[in-house]
This record gives C-alpha cells, sequence and structure tokens, in this order.
C-alpha cells in the first residue's frame, strides 16, 4: 500500500477509505472486530493443536500440515493497511 497519497500533516484529514478494504474481501466478516475475534478464535485453535501435538502425539487427528495451513489463513486475514491506517491516526495530535 502507497502512503504518499495520505496526508499525514495535523492539518489534513487522513482519509480512511484509502486503507479500508480488507472487509470487501471477506464477505462472512461484517466488522472489523469481528475479523479481530475470528483471528484470536483461530490462534487460539492452532494453539490448542500445538499442545496436543505435545502432550498427547498419538491422539491427535490433525498433521502438522493443518497447522500450517491455519496459520497460513491467519496471515492472510491480517489487515495490513488497515493497521498503517491506526498507527497514523495514533500519531496525530
Amino acid at each position: 500500500m502507497q502512503t504518499e497519497n495520505v496526508q499525514t500533516n495535523s492539518n489534513e484529514k487522513l482519509n480512511s477509505k484509502d486503507f479500508l478494504f480488507t472487509l470487501q474481501k471477506l464477505k462472512s466478516i461484517p466488522y472489523y472486530e469481528n475479523l479481530g475475534f475470528t483471528l484470536k478464535s483461530l490462534c487460539k485453535i492452532t494453539q490448542t493443536a500445538l499442545l496436543a501435538d505435545l502432550s498427547f502425539p498419538n491422539y491427535t487427528e490433525h498433521t502438522q500440515w493443518d497447522i500450517y495451513n491455519i496459520l497460513q489463513l491467519i496471515r492472510s486475514l491480517i489487515p495490513k493497511d488497515e493497521l498503517e491506517l491506526l498507527d497514523l491516526l495514533n500519531k496525530k495530535p
């Protein structure tokens, strides 16, 4: 994402529409708060799967590829450009 079009001068307003476009791609997730809850849930599931592998390796049904795929999904859902907007808004006086 190029930020050169976004004005960070305190006298000029940031246009959030330059950044907020992740949810347009995710039709099943209506709000960013919901996206955060989904990411948190996926992280908890992945952590639990890793602990189960360590504690009970003979009783788990998932493979390392399953865990890898969940982590890849989490990475793809992180709204990178929207986080950049939050940084720019946080820097405003």
